[in-house]
């Protein structure tokens, strides 16, 4: 796991010295993401230069440092995540009769090499792992930046003073920036609507996110166009999420599932460094605990996370699964003081405004696990794959309850129904969110437009243009809304969160639900085989696998989710630090509708802590950007 960083500056090809002073510059601003060894290369006759950071996991000998030449010396590359299948990719090598002997054993090699005999193409076919590659093609002259099929590694490239920039996050572009980069109003609209900004966009203008299963390949004539656009132009897919025509039948469900997992699982443990596992207690990281414990010598170590108000508290529900399972396991309690600590670290470590607020517990865990392991093992994944989120059901509940209802007038009720204040709903002892929630579902005009509102963070904020997702007929109401999350919440913000948080520390996160083979298998199990039969709940298979492990009375409860007390928070010990950063004059906002929000919450009218947060999130990040040197 590392960081990558560097430029394309054909045209404006700056000195050896003076291109490797910038690549020093940019690769020491993300230094967390690697500390132990630093690299570079250039060529400056074409104006590339790649810059590295290491956090050596596998192979931890010069063997697999970075940048990195192929035996031919075709291809230098850079490059941050982990391949699992190299094992398979090596004997492929093999097979093509290709002779070759590898200098160590770590996966940067395997992967470089086959890339120099397969190619790019067939390469990304067969690769599994989790990844950001900027690939150097010395023949051709092009460059190739490369993401993930899921997006669990970031990438960022764009415009940055007169050159192609490229790098795991947007700290290391601002160091070539003459001028603070400006800010990009469509990117915001996404981000106020959202609470985070989906790629292709980054919070600057011209600058952008590799799309997760997409390549962008870059010549010198791209670069000389001057087209600021053209990381989207030259945008490719190699793969993306789909329904699967192959139907895996329901008696196979269970023992493919588990070798599926088993498989994914081992390939995650291997390491030369010391590992452990994120343990909520929920279906997810306890089913991914349990396979872990069950393929290793000694107890696994297992972290979690509690919180004071024991409305949100998980903790005890993970220490009873880790007894269960015999792990060494520690929890971490967090506090509001333990908020306050984090809380100036968050617009440096995301680089851009988000406003996930889980991200503050996110961040304390990794912290604390840092101190005892190099790697960590979590359960993301299971949710946007296996239909387990609540609101997936309750949606589809809803619509099918006021399908009958004529739009033009489900539109009314909606705006009706959202016309008392949520306050005025509570002292009638109704759930007032509920019922604005409600009534803005009710207004949409499709089942898309519907999932995506209930991604929304504000229900006032206007809805950017709609995100392109892959659409199939043959995809049914829950998978639909499966999609959507797959293709935007999943790695637009539950990835971000887990990468930013795990690197600012130095920690590798690794997640075997997300493995390529798992949610291609997932999309070949039928819906009515993922939902339990009252259709309320989802994740069936992966809860009918964990019962074999955990007894049900430790795993029947209600999902809780990683979710922080926020707005007891904001009207309590987090008021001051929200009212000094609320009333900063930026121009992101206008002051009058902020202290409108923040009335109305403080006064119990309305639940506004979502959108409170994204506003805060935003301010403290463009704070912290102008204090910057």
């Amino acid at each position: 796991m590392c960081g990558i960083a560097g430029f394309f500056s054909p045209k404006q090809k700056p000195s050896a010295d003076e291109g490797l002073r910038l690549i020093n510059k940019m690769s020491n601003s993300i230094k967390h993401r690697g500390p132990d060894a630093s690299g570079r290369w250039c060529d400056p006759e074409h104006g590339i230069f790649l810059g590295h950071r290491r956090l050596a996991i596998q192979d931890l000998t010069e063997a697999g440092s970075q940048p990195m030449t192929s035996h031919s010396g075709r291809y230098v590359m850079v490059y941050n995540g982990e391949i699992y299948n190299t094992k398979e990719i090596i004997q492929t090598l093999k097979n093509s009769k290709v002779s070759i002997t590898f200098r160590g054993h770590s996966d940067t090699e395997v992967l470089l090499e086959s890339f120099a005999i397969l190619g790019v193409t067939k390469t990304l076919n067969i690769i599994k792992g989790m990844f950001s590659i900027a690939l150097w093609d010395q023949k051709e002259k092009s460059l190739y930046l490369i993401r993930d099929h899921l997006g669990k590694k970031p990438l960022y490239a764009g415009w940055v003073n007169g050159k192609i920039s490229f790098a795991s996050e947007l700290k290391a572009l601002k160091c070539l920036a003459e001028q603070r980069l400006e800010i990009s109003h469509k990117a915001m609209e996404h981000y106020n609507y959202f609470g985070f900004i989906p790629a292709p966009y980054s919070i600057y203008k011209n600058v952008f996110k590799v799309k997760p299963g997409h390549y962008v390949r870059l010549d010198e004539k791209d670069i000389k166009s001057n087209n600021h656009e053209v990381i989207l132009d030259n945008s490719q897919c190699y793969w993306q999420f789909k329904k699967s025509s192959k139907v895996i039948e329901q008696n196979d469900i269970k023992e493919t599932l588990k070798n599926v997992l088993q498989n994914s699982i081992q390939q995650r443990m291997m390491s030369d460094v010391p590992l452990g596992a994120f343990l909520s207690g929920g279906i997810d990281s306890s089913l991914i605990t349990a396979l872990m414990q069950e393929q290793s010598l000694q107890p696994v170590k297992t972290y979690s996370i509690g919180f004071e108000c024991n409305k949100f508290d998980e903790s005890p529900h993970a220490a009873k699964v880790a007894q269960h399972l015999g792990t060494e396991h520690t929890t971490y309690m967090v506090s509001a003081e333990d908020t306050l600590r984090v809380i100036p670290d968050l617009p440096k470590i995301y680089d851009e405004p988000f406003a996930d607020y889980s991200q503050i517990p996110t961040t304390v865990l990794c912290q604390q696990a840092r101190k005892d392991t190099v790697v960590a093992v979590s359960g993301d994944g299971g949710d946007e794959v296996f239909c387990g989120y609540k609101r997936y059901f309750m949606l589809k509940k809803l619509l099918d309850t006021t399908a009958i209802i004529p739009h033009p007038l489900r539109k009314i009720i909606g705006t009706v129904l959202s016309s008392p204040s949520q306050g005025f709903y509570n002292a009638l002892k109704v759930n007032g969110k509920r019922i604005h929630s409600i009534s803005g579902l009710l207004q949409e005009n499709n089942i898309e437009d519907a999932a995506l509102r209930t991604l929304s963070i504000n229900p006032n904020a206007p809805r950017p243009p709609t995100l392109h997702i892959q659409n199939q007929d043959s995809l049914e109401d829950l998978e639909r809304m499966m999609m959507i999350d797959s293709n935007i919440y999943l790695p637009d913000d539950i990835l971000v969160k887990i990468d930013r948080a795990s690197m600012f520390s130095s920690l590798e996160v690794r997640s075997p639900l997300l493995d390529k083979d798992v949610i291609e298998f997932a999309w070949q199990i039928p819906l009515k085989n993922k939902v339990f039969k009252n259709k309320q709940y989802g994740k069936k298979p992966l809860y009918d696998l964990l019962c074999d492990y955990v007894p049900k009375e430790i795993i029947d409860r209600p999902k809780q989710g990683f979710t922080p007390p926020i707005a007891t928070w904001l009207r309590g010990p987090l008021n001051e630090w929200a009212d000094s950063i609320l009333n900063s004059e930026t121009p992101l906002y206008d002051q009058k509708v902020i202290k409108k929000y923040w009335n109305q919450f403080l006064q119990g009218q309305y639940d506004h802590h979502n959108t409170l947060w994204a506003i805060l999130m935003a301010q403290a990040w463009y704070l912290n950007m102008h204090n910057e040197k």
